[in-house]
């Protein structure tokens, strides 16, 4: 078989001589750039080939006379700069920015232009060797050899400057001429920007603000002042974010702050102290929208809502002095209360609705009212009160519902009424009177609703702890268990008695250390009801051995049947009965001695009876002779002419609500006693858990563990360590008299 012929393989032979370089390629090719971008900057790029053009930056590159064109365009930018400086130079000051701003537009308009003809050039030769691309490079250039040369820098700011005054002062300008002035700045560089426009810009602003705020503040009241401040500052932000490119909110040291130091820091003193319209003005006038604005601006500042807080806690407790050093209302323990809810409520009102419910605000109020509350130290007393003459559902001076109001409305008063009671330190001294006043309404019946009492106990506890309501709430209990005791007393009496004469007796019986009994005086009761108290005893201690029982005449009362001109039954306290049964088998008028001795009732309680008797509405004996005082010799008889237009009606004591100056000290120091204990408990409990403990300290420590209660007086204190060092709880540290030890 024959095989096919072979072919001649095809070769490709060099050139045996490289062919001449073109040596004169990139002065061509500058050649035409050097016209084309001469052309773009004189807008003459109609008839361009850009796509030419771009080849020939391209192969300039290429052929490695980069070096050459960047250095060529550098040069021609540098001289287009120069020229467009001097031609801007020789407007005069009314047509330099416009025409600056031409001139720059279409500098900024060719650049782009010429980035996009030398964009390879951009892409490889400049990132190579870390030149700077072709537009910022003609931007840098432009700000060098034009916009920061002396006398065009100055211009641009002076002129800049001139227009912002005068849009201030409100002449109308082009804000577009001068949003493209600052963009121009803006493109050039922060640097630039910054030292150039932004800086003199502040400063200038500092100066105006400060000159036309002296002159405002000189004329105008402070809500006028306000207000003209409120619409520059919104005249300013609108400004600054339209047409300067500033970033108005910035932080320290920015324009928003530059301003607001001037129109309201400079001056933030004389606007809250402005007699006639400063800031107690307003609060007392309840100017809520200029006080929204007063507190809106001063936030704005450094120290400037401290200023508003102390300046309003020193206003509210001035007047809250006035309160309670006033003798009107020191006089009337509703009054008083009423004057103190009235302020807090229209301070709560105010914080609320103009300072937005600033937390601040509320918590200087409460600073404030626990400062002035406590200068009175009978302010426990008089909170006690008032609370007891909602709970008893009578009218109260310091509410505006009657006596007939819901138990919303009389809720709504007792927490308030709990608002000034949570700014009393002596929470002990409340307690021993709200016990005072809430057995006198559970052994009167006086009690409006039940429910409404737990209610306050509840709030109590809640505020207090359930120690504070403990024996309160025994108190209650003691009532209910009464009621079980007294149905039983009843059947018991039904069925062992027959006697027809019997009284009805109803008996509530306490246990002691809940209720605030004091030692009741011996008072002779009437043989009727004597023989009843002897019959409830017999049959209480039947069923309950071991127990005492000790009557307390003083907390009872009674329905009597008396005879005048018709019949009357009269509700009276149990120890005004015993004085009125004397007079069934009087023949003459008795002295107020002979009716101690007969009663044996204590002279300075049955003074106030006979008082409540002879001087009170219902004059139920004639005291001679006349007078509202009752005195040892005066003589006392039955008046047969009194008359009333019920046939039943209620006597109640004259005794005062409030405690006399002298109980008022026996209580004081009554409870100073009671306190004693419970600061050597607190001082041992902290001496046991920590051993040792110097003196500041330990003070301190006991004192934030009985504040809830009351505040210790750290001399009192002193002696209890001193009392405890002497029963040796504790002892000195050797060679450290100020520090103790805790003896196991």
């Amino acid at each position: 078989m024959s095989q096919p012929p072979k072919k001649n393989a095809f070769v490709i032979h060099a050139f045996k001589q490289q062919p001449p370089k073109d040596t004169d390629m990139p002065v061509r090719s500058w050649k035409k750039l050097h016209e084309a971008i001469t052309q773009i900057f004189n807008e003459d790029a109609g008839a361009l080939s850009f796509e030419e053009l771009y080849r020939t930056g391209y192969n300039m590159v290429l052929h490695k006379h980069g070096d050459l064109l960047y250095q060529n365009v550098e040069e021609l930018f540098r001289e287009r700069s120069v020229a467009l400086c001097e031609k801007a130079e020789r407007n005069p000051d009314e047509t330099f920015l416009a025409s600056l701003k031409r001139l720059w537009l279409h500098y900024k308009r060719s650049l782009l232009m010429v980035r996009d003809i030398l964009m390879y050039m951009d892409r490889t030769y400049v990132k190579m060797n870390k030149k700077r691309p072709v537009f910022e490079m003609g931007l840098a250039i432009f700000c060098q050899h034009c916009t920061r040369t002396t006398r065009v820098k100055d211009r641009i700011r002076t002129l800049l400057l001139h227009l912002i005054h005068m849009e201030r002062n409100g002449d109308k300008v082009d804000r577009d001429l001068i949003r493209s002035i600052t963009q121009m700045l803006k493109d050039m560089g922060d640097v630039v920007f910054a030292e150039d426009f932004e800086q003199p810009f502040k400063a200038a602003s500092q100066e105006y603000y400060m000159v036309e705020s002296v002159q405002l503040i000189s004329t105008s009241s402070t809500p006028e002042y306000l207000r003209k401040v409120e619409v520059r500052l919104q005249e300013e932000a609108e400004r600054v974010k339209a047409c300067l490119f500033i970033d108005y909110g910035s932080g320290e040291g920015g324009i928003k702050q530059v301003v607001e130091d001037e129109l309201i820091g400079r001056h933030m003193h004389t606007l809250v102290e402005k007699e006639g319209s400063g800031l107690v003005f307003l609060l007392e006038e309840e100017r809520i929208p200029d006080l929204a604005r007063m507190s809106d601006l001063l936030s704005r500042v450094a120290g400037g809502q401290d200023l508003l807080e102390s300046k309003m806690a020193e206003h509210v407790t001035a007047q809250g002095r006035e309160v309670v050093q006033s003798p009107e209302h020191q006089a009337d323990p509703l009054l008083y209360v009423h004057k103190l809810l009235a302020l807090k409520d229209k301070y709560d009102g105010i914080i609320a609705s103009a300072f937005r419910g600033n937390k601040s605000f509320t918590n200087k109020l409460h600073k404030s009212f626990e400062a002035f509350v406590n200068l009175n130290p009978r302010a426990p007393e008089y909170i006690s009160l008032a609370m007891d003459s909602h709970l008893r559902g009578s009218k109260a001076k310091f509410s505006s519902a009657a006596a007939n109001s819901s138990e919303e409305q009389a809720e709504t008063q007792l927490e308030k009424a709990l608002q000034m009671f949570r700014f009393v330190q002596e929470k002990d001294l409340f307690e021993k009177y709200y016990k005072q006043h809430l057995a006198r309404r559970l052994l009167g019946d006086r009690s409006q609703s039940e429910d409404m009492e737990r209610k306050v106990i509840q709030m109590l506890k809640t505020e207090c702890g359930y120690q504070f309501t403990a024996k309160l709430e025994g108190m209650f209990k003691d009532i209910n268990t009464s009621r079980d005791l007294q149905l039983a007393f009843r059947q018991h009496v039904d069925k062992t008695e027959t006697d027809a004469g019997l009284l009805d007796l109803s008996v509530k019986v306490l246990t002691t250390g809940y209720w605030p009994t004091q030692p009741s005086a011996p008072c002779q009761l009437p043989p009727v009801l004597d023989r009843a108290c002897a019959l409830f005893k017999r049959f209480y201690l039947a069923q309950h051995n071991g127990r005492q029982l000790t009557w307390q005449s003083n907390m009872g009362n009674a329905d009597l049947k008396a005879r005048y001109d018709k019949s009357y039954l009269i509700n009276i306290p149990s120890l005004h009965m015993v004085v009125l049964l004397l007079f069934n088998q009087a023949t003459s008028p008795l002295s107020c001695k002979e009716m101690e001795e007969a009663t044996s009732i204590p002279l300075v309680e049955l003074k106030r009876v006979l008082q409540s008797l002879a001087c009170g509405h219902h004059k139920l004996l004639v005291k001679e002779p006349k007078g509202k005082d009752v005195a040892d010799a005066d003589t006392f008889s039955f008046n047969e002419k009194f008359t009333n237009k019920m046939i039943k009606f209620k006597v109640a004591s004259i005794a005062a609500q409030r405690e006399t100056t002298d109980e008022v000290q026996a209580s004081r120091n009554k409870m100073n006693e009671d306190r004693n204990p419970q600061i050597d408990a607190a001082i041992v409990r902290v001496m046991k858990s920590r051993r040792v403990m110097d003196h500041n300290n330990l003070i301190a420590e006991v004192t934030k563990q009985l504040q809830a209660r009351f505040n210790p007086n750290p001399m009192v204190m002193k002696k209890r360590i001193e009392g405890l060092i002497d029963r040796d709880f504790l002892q000195r540290q050797r060679g450290n008299i100020k520090t103790y030890e805790y003896l196991a």
